[in-house]
């Protein structure tokens, strides 16, 4: 049986801000980073309360309806999101309620911060492969500014300036499909458990009068120096080895590769995949991204950047992509898909 996307959407609210707004936190870029630095052109925030919780509802009814589906045709829910108002429950029991789905609906909140729809997609693919369910819903929110939320960012951390607000949702099915699933392939880099996570901390920077306004709870850390300083002994194989090894699990070869969608951190920890990649042999052409455009949207930049490049006509019929990630704890999937239409 295939299994794939039958809908692949994406949700945006909120102001544009431009690099030059974050110009206050010039003076607390740590000096090993001042050389390569660097913001993307504009991102999207939204400084709403309920801003997870606004986008997850939307994007999910844009999915439904775009697939032209309804609640009662969705059997299962998968989601996630990366800041927000409430660090538990995650976003899926929100869609469940707001949207009307049966009682008897299952939610899983799955916790793999921007590897998460990789990942669900994974889980969903085995589920129904398993016979139970036919139909899985995939929501995915980044919303990094909510005030008094408990998983926000810390926003005297000058890495906290290439997040953006976003939403992408997809149906997981074996009908009406727009992509197919071939492989997945994971590696977990645990050696950074304590490197890159949230906690409870006070502000990076408290001097900044934004300090005033970033209450001490669940506050993400982009990344300590000790993150940065693995980063580099690993990065440039980072997305080679990740690529080939679900391209070996899909009988395919880097030849086969019409296009990268990737997770976009920060362009300085992202462009050491490319340049790895290209010393393999896989052109940089094909590593497509909107860094430019929306900065780290986190768990959602894969199905946002898939229903971008879907809506512009980026995504040829019979093209092999690779989908890759790393999250949170060091958890790095990578998948397979050949998109069919």
């Amino acid at each position: 049986m295939k299994v794939g996307l039958e809908m692949v959407v994406s949700e945006f609210a909120g102001t544009v801000m431009k690099d030059t707004d974050y110009s206050h936190l010039d003076a607390v870029i740590p000096e090993s980073l001042r050389a390569t630095f660097k913001l993307p052109k504009e991102s999207i925030r939204f400084k709403d309360n309920d801003a997870a919780e606004i986008l997850a509802e939307r994007v999910a009814r844009k999915a439904l309806e775009r697939a032209e589906l309804e609640p009662a045709d969705i059997d299962y829910i998968i989601a996630n999101n990366c800041g927000g108002k409430y660090c538990v429950p995650m976003v899926g029991s929100y869609v469940h309620w707001k949207l009307g789905f049966a009682v008897e609906t299952p939610v899983l909140h799955l916790s793999q911060a921007c590897a998460s729809f990789v990942d669900a997609c994974e889980v969903a693919w085995n589920l129904l492969l398993a016979g139970k369910y036919k139909r899985i819903l995939v929501v995915v929110v980044s919303a990094w500014e909510t005030k008094g939320g408990q998983a926000r960012a810390d926003l005297t951390d000058p890495m906290s300036a290439a997040m953006g607000d976003g939403a992408g949702a997809a149906i997981v099915s074996s009908r009406n499909l727009k992509c197919e699933f071939l492989s997945y392939y994971n590696r977990t880099f645990s050696e950074v458990y304590d490197l890159c996570g949230a906690k409870l901390r006070p502000p990076t920077n408290p001097q900044l009068k934004q300090a005033a306004d970033q209450p001490p709870v669940s506050n993400y850390m982009y990344g300590t120096q000790a993150f940065f300083e693995w980063w580099q002994r690993i990065g440039e194989r980072f997305g080679i080895d990740g690529v080939s090894g679900a391209l070996k699990k899909a009988n395919l070869t880097l030849s086969d590769l019409d296009m990268v969608v990737f997770h976009q951190p920060a362009d300085m920890l992202y462009e050491p995949w490319i340049d790895g990649a290209a010393k393999a042999g896989l052109s940089k052409d094909k590593w497509k991204h909107t860094w430019h455009k929306y900065g780290n949207v986190a768990n959602a930049v894969v199905p946002v950047n898939l229903a971008e490049f879907w809506e512009e006509g980026g995504l040829k019929k019979d093209s092999i992509i690779a989908l890759i990630t790393i999250g949170a704890g060091g958890h790095a999937p990578t998948m397979i898909i050949k998109w069919l239409v």
